[in-house]
C-alpha cells in the first residue's frame, strides 16, 4: 500500500493479511459491542488499522514491552502486535465485553505476544512495562502521576493538535482525510 510506504512503514504479506483478518473481526463484533464508530472495512483500515501503526514512524519497533492503556476495540496494540511480533503487549480494558473480543482476536489471529487485563490502570498491582501508548485516554497530570508511580518512563500518544512538550513528534494525515494528526513519544517526569 503506497500509503504505508509514504511513512516507512512495511509489512510482510502475512501481517497484511492477519491486518485484514483483524478488520473483519472488528466489523463483526462491532454489530453486537459498540468497538468504534466506523461501520465500514475501509474505515476500520484507513481511520483506526493505519493510525495505529504510525507508532513506528518514531522508532517504536524497538520496544521489547508494551502497556496498550484503555485497548477498547484494539487500537493501537494489536495492530502493532502483529507488526512487531517480538514486542510484548499487555491490554488493560475496563468494560468486560470489549476484553472478550480482545482475547477472541488473540485466539484467532495467534497473536502470542498479547496479554488482557479486565481492569482500570490504577488498580493494577503488578509489574508493569515501562512504555505505555494509548490511543483514546485523555492525558492529564492525575494520569501522568499514577505513571510515574507505577514506573512508567515513556509515553506514545496520538493528538489532533501538535503538543509542545514531546521529545519525538511525527505529523501525518491519513489516507481520506484532509485534517493533521500527531504520534509522539513523551518522556514521563
Amino acid at each position: 500500500m503506497k500509503w504505508l510506504s509514504k511513512y516507512n512503514i512495511s509489512l510482510t504479506r502475512r501481517q497484511m493479511e492477519k491486518l485484514n483478518d483483524f478488520a473483519y473481526l472488528v466489523i463483526n463484533w462491532n454489530k453486537k459491542i459498540n468497538l468504534s464508530a466506523a461501520s465500514n472495512l475501509k474505515e476500520i483500515i484507513e481511520r483506526h488499522i493505519l493510525d495505529s501503526l504510525m507508532p513506528l514512524t518514531i522508532g517504536f519497533k524497538k520496544e521489547k514491552s508494551v502497556l496498550d492503556l484503555g485497548s477498547g476495540g484494539g487500537f493501537p496494540a494489536i495492530p502493532l502486535a502483529i507488526a512487531c511480533p517480538d514486542t510484548n503487549f499487555i491490554l488493560i480494558e475496563k468494560v468486560a465485553k470489549k476484553c472478550a473480543f480482545l482475547n477472541r482476536v488473540k485466539r484467532e489471529l495467534n497473536l502470542e505476544n498479547i496479554t488482557t487485563e479486565h481492569s482500570v490502570f490504577e488498580q493494577i498491582d503488578f509489574a508493569l512495562p515501562d512504555i505505555l501508548i494509548t490511543r483514546a485516554v485523555r492525558i492529564d497530570k492525575k494520569l501522568l502521576s499514577h505513571m510515574k508511580n507505577k514506573g512508567i518512563h515513556t509515553l506514545y500518544t496520538f493528538n489532533s493538535s501538535k503538543p509542545d512538550d514531546f521529545l519525538e513528534i511525527m505529523e501525518y494525515t491519513l489516507p481520506s482525510e484532509d485534517k493533521k494528526r500527531f504520534i509522539t513519544k513523551k518522556e514521563v517526569i
